[in-house]
């Protein structure tokens, strides 16, 4: 799994490339905790993400989490189909605004 990072104006843009396993999940959720401490807008690009666990659903989960306790905005875009389901599946998809695009997303994020 990587992280890439960049700013759309005010919005910081995370793009998730790879699997979000247990092997890395606890890399994904310290990752989380230093951008919920510094940017009050966030989107998540999961256009390059191909797999995500359990214990990558609770890295998500805990981003959701961290972000609503601090009054930030926060949003997915560009789920693939079968990672939709997952996060179907495990019951989280309503804790996050969820656009098609990077460009949708920044823009009702702004």
């Amino acid at each position: 799994m990587e992280v890439v990072e960049m700013r759309l104006g005010n919005v910081l843009v995370m793009r998730i490339v790879g699997r979000v396993d247990s092997s890395v999940a606890k890399q994904l959720e310290e990752k989380v905790h230093g951008v919920i401490a510094r940017d009050s807008r966030i989107i998540v690009d999961l256009s390059a993400m191909d797999y995500v666990s359990s214990a990558g659903l609770r890295s998500f989960l805990m981003l959701a989490k961290g972000a609503r306790a601090n009054n930030q905005r926060l949003a997915l875009c560009a789920m693939r189909q079968e990672i939709d389901e997952i996060f179907d599946l495990g019951g989280i998809k309503e804790l996050f605004e969820i656009y098609d695009t990077v460009d949708t997303a920044a823009a009702r994020l702004a």
